[in-house]
């Protein structure tokens, strides 16, 4: 038997992909805080639309009081993708709705196996890292994904399990998704969980601290390129100080990264040349989802983004002020205090 998979926060990433699942015909229900959205998807189904085409899904969609009716058919695997700062709430309330099988999955930004493993137990907890799946709910019922799928050349779904070891479901799961695109299990989710940290911590502050997209970090050579490339180097430390192995960040190795932050100029070519051929596999520019919070006026993740590099940084002896620097920044506007704008980074170089 198929199956029952349950995505608590149905938005830009829950909704897309579990809409997708339901498409070549998983057994998928979408759980999601939005009423207008719940109530878009139950009238007119979800419509997908970007890269892998243009879709319309019946999917199952239910508001957050109704999960209650999950005692009458228990979920296999519940996938959250809400936002960090919601992850104990949402494991808390689905945990007791699994089957004595049953896992919990974080598909979000940052690193929050923790936080579920904390509700759950590491025995329910299993990660998979979202490189680069670039998609935007800009209104309710309609996802749009604006990266191209990754196919043979680029995995886009890494699961694994946090013991590193590739066990029956995180290969079960990885089959699963790959009818959506490319998957893979892991046996490095640390590290591929800090290298899509990093990614996202190149470009979430900022955008979210200026308004802007990302053509000004990965095309454009002014303040916020320079950042960008700064944040990524501060990044890569802190992870090989906690040990992990990263992987390419954006299509370009560490090391590059790494050297263009500490003033190699072979180096910082390497990384221009890179995030032009990166920017070239997008549909249309992206302000991050740190930005289009931001832009929408709602809380921000940028404590789970750049505030954890900076965190963690700290934890292990290895600095990361960049990232501290523009967290605050970033909490500023999330408070009302200040207004996205490009003058707000002109002093963190």
């Amino acid at each position: 038997m198929g199956k029952h998979i349950v995505f608590i926060g149905s938005g830009a990433v829950g909704g897309y992909v579990g809409a997708h699942l339901a498409r070549v015909g998983e057994d998928v229900a979408l759980v999601d805080p939005w009423p207008e959205h719940i109530e878009a998807i139950k009238r007119d189904g979800m419509h997908l639309g970007g890269s892998q085409g243009e879709h319309k899904v019946r999917v199952k969609a239910m508001h957050m009081h109704e999960v209650q009716s999950f005692v009458k058919k228990p979920v296999d695997i519940a996938i959250i993708c809400t936002k960090s700062y919601d992850t104990e709430w949402a494991a808390l309330m689905i945990k007791q709705y699994l089957t004595p099988q049953g896992y919990l999955v974080s598909m979000q930004n940052g690193i929050n196996e923790e936080r579920i493993a904390s509700v759950a137990g590491w025995g329910k907890t299993v990660g998979c890292a979202l490189s680069t799946i670039s998609v935007n709910c800009f209104k309710p019922g309609h996802i749009s994904r604006y990266q191209q799928p990754g196919g043979d050349h680029h995995t886009v779904f890494r699961i694994g399990e946090i013991h590193g070891r590739i066990t029956q479901r995180v290969t079960e799961l990885a089959a699963i998704l790959n009818q959506v695109d490319t998957a893979k299990p892991t046996a490095n989710l640390w590290g591929e969980r800090w290298t899509k940290l990093t990614a996202n911590s190149i470009t979430h502050g900022i955008l979210g601290a200026t308004g802007l997209d990302n053509r000004t970090v990965y095309i454009e050579r002014g303040t916020a390129h320079r950042l960008g490339v700064k944040l990524a180097a501060e990044s890569i430390a802190v992870g090989r100080a906690q040990g992990f192995e990263l992987g390419t960040v954006l299509g370009i190795a560490p090391d590059d990264w790494y050297g263009a932050g500490t003033g190699d100029a072979a180096a910082l070519r390497n990384v221009q040349t890179g995030l032009t051929a990166w920017m070239a596999t997008l549909l249309e520019p992206s302000q991050s989802s740190v930005g289009r919070d931001v832009a929408r006026g709602r809380r921000s993740e940028i404590d789970f983004t750049n505030g954890l590099v900076a965190a963690k940084g700290a934890e292990v002896g290895v600095p990361a002020p960049t990232h501290a620097a523009l967290t605050a920044l970033v909490k500023r506007i999330d408070t009302g205090e200040l207004q996205p704008a490009p003058e707000n980074i002109e002093g963190l170089l």
